[in-house]
């Protein structure tokens, strides 16, 4: 797929703050990543079934935690103009099976948004362009690769910069618009301040997801190279 260079650009100067060079302990994480996932997991995001983008995590475990690094890069055309792009780019550490730091930056039709938080004390304190609220030291983002999230009641939705509430919840009815990731995995259905849909095989490897647009539309992600793996 064409990359959408202008949305490229727009990151280039997009880096995260210094790191703490070490991490007292971060093997039940870090070994869960090495693992399920390896170096990263990539999906194609669908729109009413047709491609639009990619969605690509990346993992590296070292003495510093756990690094992750997600990129996503949509976009439409109607008769071959350009009608709407999006971007979106996070990255994060991990310690202690937390996160530490965390930085997101979004594209939304060229409107470019930042959000970053970071462990102070007990507590996460999260910063959306000049605004700073306080949650949870153990919130989760919602990168949806960390199946730990499912026992949780708040997120850190990193598009929006919110605490969102939410329950997550096996879902009740399969889904027609994942069909090759639903027979591979487990669906949870989030409700609440969120309302989406993701997969997760059975070692808690995430496979799948699916919302809707603002506009109606049904967004899926389909795991490019995604197997069952053996519990």
């Amino acid at each position: 797929m064409a990359r959408l260079g202008l949305l490229t650009a727009l990151f280039l100067g997009f880096s995260m703050s210094s790191f703490a060079t070490t991490c007292p302990s971060s093997s039940g994480l870090g070994d869960f990543v090495a693992a399920t996932y390896g170096d990263r997991i990539e999906f194609d995001v669908l729109r009413n079934g047709k491609t639009i983008g990619e969605h690509v995590t990346t993992f590296a475990v070292g003495t510093d935690g756990v690094r992750v690094e997600s990129r996503m890069q949509l976009g439409i055309d109607v008769f071959f103009i350009p009608v709407y792009r999006f971007a979106y780019e996070s990255r994060s550490r991990w310690c202690d099976d937390r996160l530490q730091e965390l930085e997101a930056r979004t594209s939304d039709n060229g409107e470019v948004s930042k959000t970053t938080a970071a462990i102070i004390g007990n507590t996460l304190q999260i910063e959306r362009d000049g605004t700073i609220v306080e949650g949870p030291a153990d919130l989760i983002p919602t990168d949806h690769w960390n199946p730990r999230v499912l026992a949780r009641r708040t997120v850190l939705n990193t598009i929006t910069g919110r605490v969102n509430a939410v329950t997550i919840e096996r879902c009740s009815t399969g889904s027609d618009m994942i069909e090759s990731a639903a027979p591979q995995g487990t669906c949870y259905e989030y409700a609440g301040d969120l309302q989406t849909r993701v997969w997760y095989d059975p070692v808690g490897r995430w496979v799948g997801l699916e919302f809707e647009a603002g506009d109606g539309s049904a967004i899926s992600y389909v795991c490019r190279a995604c197997k069952a793996k053996p519990i």
